[in-house]
């Protein structure tokens, strides 16, 4: 998968919580490559790995897009974290 694609992606979901948290900047989703695998995270938890591709219906012909399964991550992620109590 194309980094561009991945990066474009991010900034996308990023200016949605943007929007939505009226402008509140620490919630950043990133982007890491070594050259050879990329990692999506989210406050540090892996979100998605070129490694791991967990794209619902991830065949050559038919992923999901990128974009699509990391909006599905991380509502999954962050509704973990609402079941935190302290």
């Amino acid at each position: 998968m194309d980094i561009k694609e991945i990066v474009d992606a991010v900034n996308a979901i990023q200016g949605d919580i943007f929007e939505s948290t009226g402008g509140i900047e620490y919630f950043n989703i990133s982007v890491e490559t070594d050259g050879w695998s990329s990692h999506v995270k989210f406050l540090g938890i892996v979100l998605w790995s070129s490694e791991d591709d967990c794209r619902l219906g991830a065949d050559e012909d038919n992923p999901e897009p990128i974009e699509n399964c990391l909006r599905r991550c991380l509502r999954e992620e962050l509704e973990k974290l609402t079941t935190i109590v302290v």
